[in-house]
C-alpha cells in the first residue's frame, strides 16, 4: 500500500502494492515544494475496500486481486431452443422453450431462478414509471428434467412461483457441481407497443422484439442467483448461452436476429440474397430492399400458407432479440473486421419517418470498424443491425448484434451518428463484457460514452469528441446535483444524476485515467480488461484493479473521490511572488478530489519549465502548495494548470495566471 496513508486495508490489494509509495515521479523532484499547509476542511479519501462477497470470491480463488479472473473462475452457461410465431395484426406471440442448464458453480443448486422482464407490463406490478399493461408472460407448461411442475408454494419439488419479473422453481431434484438440468416453458404475451421505450412495435408495420421470453438468471460466483426486479429504469444482468431460434411470421415480412440465419434460401428471395452476397462483400451501401421491392413483395419467398419461418443460431450471446418489418427500407454493407471476415452491417429504416436514416449503414460500418481498433477486439459476430423505431423509442436501446434507434428527425447528421456509435459500443459493453448493468450503469454506458467519444472526431474531424461529456458533468457538478457512481441503477433520485453518473461523468474519467497515467497504460489496461473478462461478469473492484495494475500505483485516492463520492477537482493558480530572490509560484486546491497539479510555467528568459504537484501533497491535507524557481529563471511572466486539459477541473478559468492582468 502507499506509505502511511492506508491505516487498514483488505489482504488481497495489499500484496500488491506493498512497496508503492505516493511520492511524485522524478521528474518533479527538481520543484522544491513548501511545507504543506494542513487543513481540517479538507477531507482525505480512504481506502477502497470491496464487499465482503468480492472479498470471499478472491479468497476462493475466482477473481484475483490484480483484475483478472482466478484460477478457479466460472460461469453458468445455458443452452436455448426457442420457437416462437408472431401475429402482427394483434401483436401477440406465442411461443414454447427448452432450456438445457449447466451448472458450473461448485454449488448444489435446490431453486432455478428465471427472468420474465416482460412482466412488467402486468397489472399492478411494480415499477419506476406508468408501462402500458398488456399482462406480461402468460405460462401455461412448465417441465423439470421432464416432470411437469405447478404454480403454488417454493421449497416443494416441481413446484413454482412468479414475483413481479423474478420467476423461481424448485426443481424435482437439486442441481448438482457440474450437472445439468432441462426445462421446457410454454407461454404466451400480447407484445406492448413500447417496453419502457427499449423494445415494441410501430403502426403494426415494424416489430422490435426484445426482452421477450423467460430466460435463466444470473448464478454468479460473487452473491449466487442474482435476479432483481426489472423496474424500468435500471437496464440487465444476463448470462451467456447459445440460442436456436426459430421464429414464424407472415410472407413479405423480413425477420432479422441476433445470430446467424441458418435457412435464407427458405425465406429471401433470389435477389434478396443477390444483394446480401454483393453487400457481405461491399464497402458502399447496397439497397437490399427499396420501396419498390416491398410495394411489389419481392422482399422474401411466399411461403407455406402464407407463412415463413427463419431459423437463428447464436453461440456464447447473453439476449436473442429480433426485428420484424413489412415495410422498412433494407440498407446493407460490410464492416473490416481486423483478423476475421468481414461483418454485414444492415440498416433498416422508412424514409418518410426516418431520412437521416439514408446514411445509417455508413455509419454502422465505421462503428464497428472503430470500435474494433480501439478495444482491441474484434467484433465477433456475422451481423450488426441498427433498427429505426420513431414510435417506439427517442435514443437508443442495444442488443447482442442489433440496437433500436430514433429517428433524429430534425438533429443534425452528428446526433444520428453519435448514438448509432454509441449502442455499437455495447457490442462490447456489455454484450462481451458482460457487466450487471443493474447495479453499476456507469460500467457499460460510461464505457459506450468513452468509445463513442473517440470515434466522433475520426468520422466527424473537428468534433471535439470528450468535450461535450466533460461540459455536462461540470455544469450539473457546479449546480451541485451530482449523485455517486457507485450507486445502484433503480436508486437515483430524480433529477440528472443517474445520466450524469451513468454517461457523461465516468466518459469524463476515463480520459482523465488516461491523461493521469499515461496513454500507453492506459491502453493496455482497458484493452486487457475487455480481452480478460470477455464472456465474463466483472465487477467495478475487477476494472479498479485493472488499471492499478498497470499504473503500477495505488489509486484508491482517484476510486473514492470521484466514484464512491461526488467530490470535485478545483484547482487555482495563487499567485507568484519573490522570496529570497526566487520566485514563489502559489497552488491552491479547493476542491476535495485530490490530482497531481501539473504546471507549465513560461519566464522572461522565453522558456518554459514543467513541473509537477505530487497528488501525495493533497493526501497530507493539504489545500495550498508553493513551487520555488531559482532565481536564474528570470521573472515568471505566465502560469498554466493542466496545459493540455486532461483533467476535469470545476473552474478551468483560474487555472492560468499572467503577469499583469487581473487574476
Amino acid at each position: 500500500m502507499s506509505g502511511t496513508r492506508r491505516v487498514r486495508t483488505w489482504v488481497g490489494k495489499a500484496a500488491l502494492f506493498a512497496s508503492a509509495t505516493l511520492a511524485a515521479p522524478a521528474s518533479a523532484q527538481v520543484a522544491p515544494i513548501a511545507p504543506a499547509v494542513s487543513s481540517v476542511l479538507r477531507p482525505v479519501p480512504g481506502p477502497v475496500v470491496p464487499p465482503p462477497w468480492y472479498r470471499a470470491a478472491v479468497a476462493d480463488g475466482t477473481r484475483r486481486a490484480d483484475g483478472r479472473p482466478g484460477p478457479r473462475y466460472w460461469t453458468n452457461f445455458s443452452t436455448y431452443d426457442i420457437r416462437a410465431e408472431l401475429d402482427p395484426a394483434s401483436a401477440r406471440i406465442i411461443g414454447s422453450e427448452t432450456i438445457v442448464y449447466q451448472n458450473n458453480s461448485p454449488d448444489t443448486l435446490t431453486q432455478l431462478v428465471l427472468d420474465l422482464y416482460l412482466n412488467i407490463h402486468q397489472a399492478g406490478g411494480v415499477r419506476s414509471a406508468p408501462e402500458e399493461v398488456t399482462g406480461g408472460v402468460g405460462i401455461s407448461r412448465v417441465t423439470v428434467d421432464g416432470a411437469p411442475a405447478v404454480e403454488g408454494a417454493l421449497f416443494q419439488p416441481s413446484r413454482w412461483t412468479t414475483s413481479g419479473t423474478v420467476m423461481r422453481i424448485s426443481p424435482p431434484r437439486p442441481v448438482l457441481p457440474g450437472g445439468t438440468t432441462t426445462l421446457t416453458i410454454e407461454w404466451s404475451e400480447v407484445y406492448p407497443q413500447t417496453q419502457s421505450g427499449r423494445a415494441g412495435w410501430s403502426d403494426h408495420e415494424v416489430y422490435f422484439v426484445g426482452y421477450w421470453f423467460p430466460r435463466m438468471a444470473v448464478y454468479d460466483d460473487l452473491r449466487g442467483w442474482d435476479a432483481e426486479p426489472y423496474l424500468g429504469n435500471a437496464e440487465f444482468y444476463d448470462g451467456f448461452g447459445d440460442y436456436r431460434v426459430s421464429l414464424t411470421g407472415p410472407a413479405g415480412w423480413s425477420v432479422i436476429g441476433t445470430g446467424a440465419l441458418q435457412n435464407p434460401a427458405d425465406v429471401w428471395s433470389a435477389e434478396t440474397r443477390r444483394r446480401l452476397a454483393a453487400a457481405a462483400t461491399a464497402d458502399s451501401v447496397v439497397h437490399v430492399a427499396t420501396r419498390a421491392d416491398r410495394s411489389s413483395n419481392r422482399v422474401t419467398l411466399a411461403g407455406t400458407a402464407g407463412k415463413l419461418v427463419y431459423q437463428f443460431d447464436a453461440d456464447t450471446v447473453r439476449d436473442f432479440t429480433w426485428t420484424a418489418s413489412n415495410t422498412q427500407l433494407w440498407d446493407a454493407t460490410s464492416a473490416r473486421v481486423p483478423g476475421r471476415d468481414r461483418a454485414l452491417i444492415h440498416s433498416f429504416w422508412r424514409e418518410q419517418r426516418a431520412p437521416l436514416w439514408v446514411d445509417m449503414a455508413k455509419y454502422g460500418k465505421d462503428g464497428v470498424e472503430r470500435n474494433s481498433r480501439i478495444t482491441g477486439f474484434a467484433y465477433p459476430w456475422p451481423h450488426m443491425t441498427l433498427v429505426e423505431g420513431a414510435d417506439i423509442i427517442g435514443g437508443g436501446m442495444e442488443f447482442p448484434m442489433l440496437t433500436l434507434i430514433g429517428t433524429y428527425q430534425g438533429s443534425p447528421p452528428k446526433s444520428l451518428y453519435s448514438t448509432g456509435v454509441h449502442e455499437i459500443a455495447h457490442m462490447w459493453f456489455p454484450m462481451i463484457v458482460g457487466v450487471n448493468e443493474t447495479r453499476w450503469a456507469w460500467i457499460d454506458e460510461g464505457n459506450a460514452s468513452f468509445l463513442e467519444d473517440q470515434a466522433r472526431p475520426g468520422y466527424w474531424p473537428g468534433d471535439g469528441g470528450e468535450a461535450a461529456d466533460r461540459a455536462d458533468y461540470l455544469a450539473t457538478a457546479r449546480a451541485e446535483q451530482e449523485q455517486p457512481l457507485m450507486t445502484h441503477g433503480d436508486y437515483y433520485e430524480p433529477g440528472p444524476g443517474y445520466v450524469v453518473a451513468s454517461y457523461y461523468k465516468p466518459a469524463t474519467l476515463l480520459a482523465t485515467l488516461r491523461g493521469l497515467i499515461g496513454k500507453d497504460a492506459f491502453t493496455k489496461a482497458y484493452q486487457a480488461f475487455v480481452s480478460e473478462w470477455a464472456y465474463k461478469h466483472p465487477t467495478p473492484w475487477d476494472f479498479f484493479a485493472t488499471f492499478e495494475r498497470f499504473a503500477g500505483q495505488d489509486l484508491d485516492w482517484f476510486w473514492q473521490a470521484f466514484y464512491y463520492e461526488t467530490w470535485v477537482l478545483d484547482q487555482a493558480v495563487g499567485g507568484v511572488t519573490t522570496r529570497n530572490a526566487a520566485a514563489v509560484v502559489a497552488i491552491e486546491d479547493y476542491g476535495f478530489a485530490p490530482m497531481p497539479a501539473r504546471v507549465r510555467i513560461t519566464t522572461s528568459q522565453g522558456g518554459t519549465l514543467d513541473r509537477e504537484v505530487p497528488v501525495s501533497t493533497w493526501l497530507s491535507g493539504a489545500t495550498r502548495a508553493e513551487i520555488v524557481l531559482p532565481a536564474s529563471v528570470g521573472i515568471v511572466t505566465r502560469v498554466e494548470i493542466d496545459p493540455e486539459r486532461l483533467f476535469p477541473d470545476l473552474n478551468p478559468g483560474d487555472d492560468v495566471w499572467v503577469s499583469g492582468a487581473p487574476n
